[in-house]
């Protein structure tokens, strides 16, 4: 659906506006009520492709920039995460997710759903579900030697190891739109031993982080911005997944490899923002005034 106008958004705290699937060309917009988003219209010929929103889970708005291929890929916000969905790949997966962790959306999120779901904002939402189920296998148990094998002839066991959130639950899990967090546009094939090992520790370490900070006269903490995404292999490397951390201007950047073992420390895979976007052809914080430095239990 083309739009003659162009929509931009503008980050200034909770309103009812409309949720947005940003492309080159295109701009679909869906009404809700958004966590930080304030719409409006450029009257005129404009393409999106010349429009730089600005994006309330990005830090100060400005959301990573891919300077790879001229890919058609699209950008979907949502009320917790931004992410760009790579065109190229095989399963619609994103290049990248944006989210923002305060205290005030933390959660026990162990009793939550976990049941993925097309997002309906792209526009290969089907062939996404479909790639997202391919991804599935079913493996009927050996149970020849079990001695209650008559009573389990149809036990079967769903194979999902390898797909894992790139914006975790516990940060959100006491929001209302903590079920975006399954879309499908938040999905990354992480690997087991690497989401319930590492990676979740260092989720941890952001909460308790987010968790101890004061909240203002509006009742809000101060925010950490985090992107996250894949990693591609590498002559030398093979690949893997990161996460960069940003709080009051410093940053903290992890590049974990796929094989990582789960009682391995998040710390083992401190690297520098140069490396990630040399990885993944990000330009993550565009003109944006951030040095090393944020530590999270990590030595100098």
């Amino acid at each position: 659906m083309h739009r003659e106008g162009v929509y931009f958004t503008l980050a200034l705290g909770q309103s009812h506006a409309s949720v947005f699937l940003v492309s080159k060309t295109l701009l679909h917009a869906v009404h809700a009520s958004a966590l930080a988003v304030v719409l409006g219209i450029i009257s005129g010929g404009l393409k999106a492709a010349s429009l730089e929103p600005i994006v309330a889970h990005c830090l100060n708005g400005s959301c990573p920039v891919w300077q790879g291929d001229d890919a058609a890929d699209e950008i979907v916000v949502r009320q917790l995460f931004a992410a760009q969905i790579d065109s190229l790949g095989e399963g619609q997966l994103p290049r990248w997710v944006a989210y923002r962790i305060v205290g005030e959306g933390i959660g026990v999120a162990s009793l939550l759903p976990r049941e993925w779901a097309a997002d309906t904002l792209l526009e290969g939402s089907r062939a996404q579900q479909l790639a997202a189920d391919a991804r599935t296998r079913l493996l009927q148990p050996d149970l020849t030697d079990s001695q209650d094998r008559d009573y389990r002839l149809t036990e079967v066991t769903l194979l999902a190891a390898e797909q894992g959130r790139l914006a975790p639950m516990t940060s959100f899990s006491a929001t209302p739109f903590w079920d975006e967090l399954n879309l499908l546009s938040n999905r990354a094939r992480l690997p087991s031993d690497l989401r319930q090992g590492p990676w979740s520790l260092l989720d941890q370490a952001l909460n308790e982080l987010a968790a101890q900070q004061v909240t203002d006269e509006s009742g809000r903490s101060e925010a950490i911005f985090v992107v996250s995404g894949p990693l591609q292999a590498t002559e030398f490397e093979e690949e893997g997944f990161f996460k960069i951390a940003v709080f009051n201007g410093q940053y903290a950047a992890f590049a974990f490899a796929s094989s990582t073992e789960s009682h391995r420390h998040y710390c083992e895979a401190l690297t520098t923002l140069d490396e990630i976007e040399n990885r993944t052809q990000l330009t993550v914080f565009k003109n944006q005034q951030i040095t090393s430095g944020l530590a999270l239990g990590c030595a100098e």
